[in-house]
């Protein structure tokens, strides 16, 4: 009896220690540290239509790497995006240089990546090269038939399709083909890139330019001067019409904007630019 008392004992007693040790280890965790979780944050991007697309990719991958991110895109134009960087977004996109009195307003510039433009006919259109002469007298209205530009292909009044006016793709076409602020009268002026490829798409006399990243099947790219609208060719310069993708902050960016910023000029960010436009490292 004596044995299996002091048997009954000795268990209690490990038993009692085993609890008051796993009484300690709780109180220990209990007063650890609590995991540090990331603060759930919208980034607010407004600007241009034709910095959007690769805008959108730039999210896409960036949301999946940080969860708690999430990129609100407004495709607004040029114009709004300078305008209203570091107001109403935290970050502007703008698909043209700003103008002496926009750089005047304290904004920062990152060139993120570098766009031809495209200039688009209808797939039925047999025309497939015109020099930059010719699309300067066609958006002029010096040109007004495609049988004055097509060798006898092709015949009918040319139906001219443009961007509207604050339009960082117009900005930056009629600054190079060479006719800034002389658009013909009567011209189609479209306020997205989307609607440029619908209105040709339907239309077997139209023209219009968009931005070469946002190329698809439903209408045909034009070569200039003999080159053909490809990355390689603007890098190379024998395809002249490009321009600059930024993006804009002001100096009151939070940080995770401007994280987000910094990781598009990274080598993963470069990488995406790298699918459709030339990458600017």
């Amino acid at each position: 009896m004596k044995n299996t008392f002091l048997a009954i004992f000795a268990v209690s007693i490990v038993l009692t220690s085993m609890i008051a040790c796993n009484r300690n280890r709780d109180a220990s965790v209990s007063q650890a540290a609590p995991v540090q979780q990331a603060v759930p944050y919208t980034i607010e991007v407004g600007g241009s239509t034709s910095v959007t697309p690769l805008m959108e990719l730039f999210a896409a991958e960036y949301q999946t790497l940080h969860p708690h991110i999430r990129v609100n895109i407004n495709g607004t134009g040029s114009g709004d995006g300078i305008r209203n960087a570091g107001i109403l977004y935290q970050i502007g996109m703008s698909s043209r240089d700003l103008t002496p009195a926009e750089q005047g307003q304290g904004l920062n510039e990152i060139t993120v990546a570098i766009d031809g433009i495209a200039v688009i006919v209808n797939n039925g259109n047999p025309v497939g090269n015109l020099t930059v002469d010719q699309i300067r007298d066609i958006y002029t209205g010096a040109v007004t038939d495609w049988s004055q530009v097509s060798g006898g292909t092709k015949s009918g009044r040319i139906a001219v399709i443009s961007r509207e006016a604050g339009s960082g793709t117009r900005g930056a076409f009629e600054e190079i083909v060479g006719f800034q602020d002389r658009l013909v009268a009567g011209a189609n002026e479209s306020t997205s890139t989307g609607a440029i490829k619908a209105s040709v798409a339907q239309n077997e006399d139209a023209i219009g330019y968009i931005s070469i990243g946002s190329v698809d099947n439903t209408i045909k790219t034009l070569s200039v001067d003999g080159s053909a609208p490809e990355s390689a060719n603007v890098v190379n310069g024998s395809y002249r019409i490009a321009r600059p993708f930024i993006v804009l902050t002001g100096d009151n960016i939070h940080a995770e904007s401007a994280a987000f910023v910094d990781w598009m000029l990274t080598s993963a960010g470069q990488a995406i630019v790298s699918r459709s436009w030339i990458s600017v490292r």
